[in-house]
C-alpha cells in the first residue's frame, strides 16, 4: 500500500508540472493572440482557481503519503520539498535526471522492506490474539470446537434438512474481526446473499451444515478456515474471524 502510494504521489508531481508547463505555453499564446482584455481577465481568474484547485489536491496527496511514510518511520522533509518542486518549477533542480532516478530508487526499496516488515509482524500479532480469543470463547457455555478448529455457537437448529455442500443457501449475516470491528453485513446492504455453499471460505462450508432453514449460528473462524495470512481488503492476514449467521434458504443447485 506504502508503495503504491509513493509511486502515485511521484506520478502526480510529474503530471501536476506537465500541467503547469502545458499552462505555461498555453497563457503564453493566448495573451500575444487574445485582445479582448475581458477575456483575458475571466481566463485569468479561471486560471488561477484551476491552479489553486490543484494546489490543494496536491498537497493533500502529499500531506497523506507524509503522514504514512511517518507511521513506517520514514521522516521526510516538507519544506524540502517544496524547494524541489520550486526548482524544478524554475528549471533549475540541484540534482540530474539520474540522480532524482537513483534517490526515488532507493526509497522505494526501502519501503518496500519496511512494509514487508509490518505486514510479517502483523500477521504474527494476528495469528497470537486469535489463539487466545478462540481459547477464552471455548470457556463459555455451549461452545463447540470441531476436528478442524472451527468454533460455534449454535443459536437456533432450524427446521427440515441440512444443507449440503452443492446447494444454494440464502443467508443474513454480520461478520467482524475480534477487535469488534465490523468489516462486512448483508443487513447493512438491506438484502440476504445467496452462493452456492461451495463456493465460500471453509469455515462457513463447514458451519453452515450444522444448522437447518431457519437456523442461526455463531462462527469464530481461525486463519486456516478462513483467509489465511495473506488477508483480504478489510480483513488483515492471518485474522480470526466472528460470523453471526442466519440460514433462510436452502434451494438444491440444479448443475
Amino acid at each position: 500500500m506504502f508503495v503504491f502510494l509513493f509511486r502515485g504521489i511521484v506520478i502526480t508531481i510529474i503530471s501536476f508540472c506537465s500541467f503547469l508547463a502545458y499552462s505555461k505555453v498555453i497563457n503564453s499564446t493566448v495573451a500575444s493572440s487574445q485582445s479582448n482584455a475581458s477575456i483575458n481577465k475571466n481566463s485569468k481568474i479561471d486560471g488561477n482557481k484551476s491552479s489553486y484547485a490543484l494546489g490543494i489536491s496536491l498537497g493533500n496527496y502529499i500531506n497523506n503519503f507524509f503522514i504514512d511514510k511517518n507511521k513506517l518511520g520514514v521522516h521526510l522533509n516538507k519544506e524540502i520539498l517544496l524547494l524541489g518542486i520550486k526548482d524544478s518549477f524554475s528549471f533549475k533542480p540541484k540534482l540530474s535526471t539520474k540522480e532524482v532516478f537513483q534517490i526515488l530508487n532507493k526509497l522505494e526499496m526501502k519501503l518496500l522492506r519496511l512494509e514487508k516488515d509490518i505486514v510479517i509482524k502483523e500477521i504474527k500479532i494476528n495469528g497470537i490474539q486469535g489463539e487466545k480469543y478462540i481459547n477464552k470463547i471455548l470457556t463459555k457455555k455451549n461452545a463447540r470446537r470441531s476436528r478442524t478448529g472451527l468454533v460455534y455457537f449454535i443459536e437456533r437448529e432450524g427446521k427440515g434438512l441440512y444443507p449440503h455442500e452443492n446447494d444454494i443457501v440464502t443467508v443474513n449475516y454480520v461478520g467482524s474481526l475480534i477487535s469488534g470491528n465490523e468489516f462486512d453485513s448483508s443487513y447493512k446492504r438491506g438484502k440476504p446473499l445467496s452462493f452456492p455453499l461451495n463456493s465460500v471460505i471453509l469455515g462457513w462450508q463447514e458451519g453452515l451444515k450444522y444448522i437447518k432453514k431457519g437456523g442461526r449460528i455463531k462462527l469464530i473462524i481461525p486463519p486456516s478456515l478462513a483467509y489465511g495470512t495473506k488477508g483480504v481488503p478489510g480483513i488483515p492476514g492471518n485474522s480470526t474471524l466472528i460470523f453471526d449467521i442466519e440460514l433462510i434458504n436452502i434451494k438444491t443447485n440444479p448443475s
